[in-house]
């Protein structure tokens, strides 16, 4: 099996520490975020008072992962032809379509309309998960765990002032509940549009730092996408992402549902709860790149899984507020370190070439595995309880820590990637 060049694993591109497209990306981010979290946090509290079987809660949560999954691959084409800033700015005006339709079926009542939202919410959801490659592609390989880390920070700042915003929307639309949030998700969608307007195509187009040390991969062709995936690297580094999306998915899908409907507490709390999860999604992106960078990848993939682990047994332990709040915090960060690990491993396992159809992939592959989680969530809660939802996640956990330990055990040293 041909090897990745050396060059392309550790460039010393001389390429800046991070660019304006980073923090352009970061602010991007921090809207994504926002619109994303307050989709969670109440579309399926939404969801079980207009659908016809509560059990279906969470489908309008699972059909946009759905259609995410389906839009990656052709996306990741679509900013190959026509500039990644292009379908970016495609993607926020589609998630401001979506939010208004979303607030149009609450307001109507209609759950099937609700359910069509989705088909404009997951574009720019899918789009929005490209920030990241784009970020890398501007700074240069080398460097791509900094820049990953500084455009999921984005993400705390979406967790501190969205229960504000979506709270004073909420309260101000009433009696119509929830349609409030989804009218302040179409106004942060639209927000979004201003950083993307800003962004330097041609260096986010680029896709590494071009020097001496790198010219010569630009002449290499694109190996068979089958060769790549054959790569020990590439499938722990989607076994990482995917299963541990994921798992956030399933858990905090169910969360308000568990909290608002079985336990008792206002939907202000558990949107809280979610603000503090979303937090210690992102908050840990000031240090996880340099970490990684430090002690290699495959230290902090075990980390998020050790994250993971506190976070199902809390959660088994109580259904107290603590339980749930230091559950979701334990979740945020298990996210964080398995999302960014996974995500660095990835950008060293393919060719400039072959950026587009791995990162589109790799992007399918995580969120069909998260739509799956999400309406399994719904029917799960419904049918055996919160504590079974945890169990089923510390199932998948399972699966993906033993994956990782078994390629940390047997890989040989290739130079490949480093530890």
């Amino acid at each position: 099996m041909a090897q990745i060049p050396s060059q392309l694993k550790s460039p010393e591109t001389g390429a800046p520490e991070t660019s304006a497209n980073v923090y352009l990306l970061m602010a991007s981010q921090a809207g994504f975020t926002s619109t994303s979290m307050t989709f969670i946090a109440f579309a399926g509290m939404a969801g079980r008072q207009i659908a016809a079987d509560p059990a279906f809660a969470t489908l309008p949560v699972s059909l946009t992962m759905i259609v995410v999954a389906l839009s990656t691959g052709p996306i990741s084409v679509l900013m190959q032809k026509y500039s990644r800033r292009r379908i970016f700015l495609f993607g926020a005006l589609s998630g401001i379509i979506g939010a208004l339709v979303a607030a149009l079926g609450l307001y109507l009542e209609d759950f099937i309309l609700f359910c069509a939202a989705t088909l404009f919410i997951g574009p720019f959801q899918a789009s929005a998960q490209y920030y990241r490659f784009a970020a890398v592609e501007s700074v240069g390989v080398g460097k791509a765990p900094r820049a990953i880390s500084l455009v999921l920070l984005g993400g705390v700042f979406a967790a501190l002032l969205t229960p504000f915003g979506s709270d004073f929307f909420i309260n101000n639309i009433l009696p119509y509940t929830f349609v409030g949030a989804f009218i302040f998700t179409a106004c942060v969608s639209a927000a979004v549009l201003l950083p993307l307007t800003r962004l330097e195509t041609p260096a986010i187009e680029r896709p590494v730092q071009q020097d001496q040390d790198n010219l010569a991969l630009a002449e290499i062709s694109a190996r068979p996408l089958s060769q790549i995936i054959k790569q020990p690297a590439f499938v722990v580094a989607v076994v990482n992402g995917a299963l541990g999306y994921a798992m956030m998915a399933f858990v905090m899908t169910a969360t308000p549902i568990a909290m608002v409907e079985f336990c008792g507490f206002s939907a202000s709390t558990s949107s809280k709860v979610i603000s503090v999860h979303v937090i210690a999604m992102f908050l840990p992106s000031l240090f996880t790149g340099n970490l990684i960078i430090r002690f290699g990848v495959l230290p902090i993939l075990l980390s998020g899984h050790a994250f993971f682990a506190i976070s199902f047994l809390t959660a088994l332990s109580g259904i107290q507020l603590g339980n749930f709040s230091l559950a979701l915090v334990a979740l945020g960060l298990g996210w964080n370190f398995c999302y960014i690990g996974g995500t660095t491993l990835l950008t060293r396992v393919y060719l400039p070439a072959e950026r587009g159809r791995v990162q589109g992939l790799n992007e399918m592959l995580v969120f069909g595995s998260s739509a799956m989680a999400s309406l399994a969530a719904g029917i799960i809660l419904q049918y055996f309880g919160w504590l079974v939802v945890n169990q089923a996640a510390f199932a998948i956990l399972v699966i993906a820590a033993s994956i990782t330990i078994f390629w940390a055990v047997t890989r040989k040293t290739t130079g490949v990637v480093e530890p």
